[in-house]
């Protein structure tokens, strides 16, 4: 079925149980990209998702997503944050690591799978200091002396380990820039052209944003880091990304922030909004989720393959999603 059939069917008024507080319908009608919806027609597990807003940049996107998860908030609230990609190969998430705000050179050390994406990755690093398939700043990419795969490991953990410091010490500012034949890019200039983008979204996740880094500075929330390897057409990329949540009335809203990749993005955030609602006379939570991220990939896409890679983000984020809610127990 089409999007617009979709909608079609939709009901023209959002179904809850009495609150004093929330008022998913009017939020979303002021802030989202989706018409109204009825409740019912999520209770199954259905996930709907949109292009976001138009933004301003060739090499930015954004979409939003919109489901149930059938637990109180707090409860979804623990479960989107322990939620692990791993358990579904068809995500191609290789490792995830938790780690403190006080990290040590260990957390980065750990052994890596010996699959054809990370054999790749290797290869990339034997060319530095060349950087045409690693987003790096030429300084990193001038620590890098040769050695084979063990020295390459090598130096991918002291890179993870000096971001992730910087990062936990001074936010995104703290953050070297990618450097390439393209110009320079910084991760704290990419956020805030995306959120200057759409200032709707800036206006709705307010309270998260500005205790959070995307605010500037490491904010106020604690924050949960961790880094990840995963795949990126083929090839292997490391990430660094740190969470967070905050309660908002009686709803919740959560950050998933990615500011650094060796691979297919510069930046690459999740903002979630979690409404209590009921569904069938039981407690539930109306998950709204708005993922924004900035590529260089995107900046040579025409305006057909560009569609064509939002289309493609809307059908990851749906798949993404049906397995939380699967794992997470309908």
């Amino acid at each position: 079925m089409s999007r617009n059939c979709l909608f079609a069917v939709i009901l023209s008024v959002i179904s809850l149980a009495p609150c004093l507080h929330a008022d998913p319908a009017g939020e979303l009608a002021a802030s989202s990209v989706f018409p109204p919806v009825d409740l019912n027609a999520l209770a199954g597990g259905r996930v709907l998702t949109a292009r976001g807003a138009s933004l301003s940049s060739t090499r930015d996107m954004s979409v939003q997503a919109l489901y149930l998860v059938h637990a109180p908030v707090a409860r979804a609230v623990e479960l989107h944050r322990n939620w692990d990609a791993q358990r579904h190969p068809e995500l191609k998430v290789y490792l995830h690591h938790d780690f403190s705000t006080h990290p040590t050179i260990a957390d980065f050390s750990l052994p890596l799978p010996g699959n054809s994406a990370v054999k790749k990755l290797m290869a990339a690093t034997a060319k530095l200091p060349s950087m045409d398939d690693l987003q790096l700043s030429k300084a990193e990419a001038g620590m890098y002396k040769g050695g084979g795969d063990s020295a390459a490991r090598d130096f991918w953990t002291q890179v993870l380990f000096k971001r992730a410091t910087a990062f936990l010490s001074r936010g995104l500012a703290g953050e070297p820039a990618y450097e390439s034949a393209d110009g320079a890019a910084r991760v704290s200039e990419e956020v805030s052209r995306l959120l200057g983008a759409q200032p709707k979204l800036r206006a709705a996740f307010r309270p998260i944003i500005e205790k959070s880094p995307l605010g500037g500075g490491v904010g106020s929330l604690p924050l949960s880091p961790y880094w990840e390897l995963f795949d990126v057409e083929g090839e292997g990329a490391f990430s660094l990304g740190a969470s967070c949540n905050t309660a908002v009335g009686d709803g919740a809203q959560m950050l998933d922030l990615q500011y650094y990749a060796s691979g297919g993005y510069y930046v690459y955030f999740t903002l979630y909004q979690l409404w209590p609602v009921s569904v069938g006379g039981k407690p539930a939570t109306l998950v709204w989720r708005v993922d924004s991220l900035s590529s260089l990939s995107f900046s040579d896409l025409g305006p057909f393959d560009r569609k064509g890679a939002g289309v493609a983000m809307m059908r990851d984020i749906e798949r993404m999603v049906g397995f939380f809610q699967k794992d997470s127990g309908r």
